[in-house]
């Protein structure tokens, strides 16, 4: 199965199991698809090279297959 990275960016005075989609003040998918494990080396690098994580700020990532995460709307 083929996972896709989702980067939650948070202030680092927020407690990282509360860092999520909706406390994040950036949220970021990842480009392309990987197995489990590289979905989070992706994910860490893509953060470390995006540009958009600041200092104090943490970065989260959560690995999900396409039908585990929908966004309604």
């Amino acid at each position: 199965m083929l996972y896709t990275a989702y980067l939650a960016v948070c202030l680092a005075s927020t407690p990282i199991q509360q860092c999520n989609r909706d406390t994040a003040i950036n949220w970021m998918v990842a480009p392309g698809r990987h197995p489990l494990a590289f979905c989070m080396i992706n994910a860490q690098r893509y953060a470390a090279t995006s540009g958009v994580v600041h200092e104090g700020e943490v970065v989260k990532v959560f690995c999900k297959a396409p039908d585990q995460f929908r966004i309604t709307g």
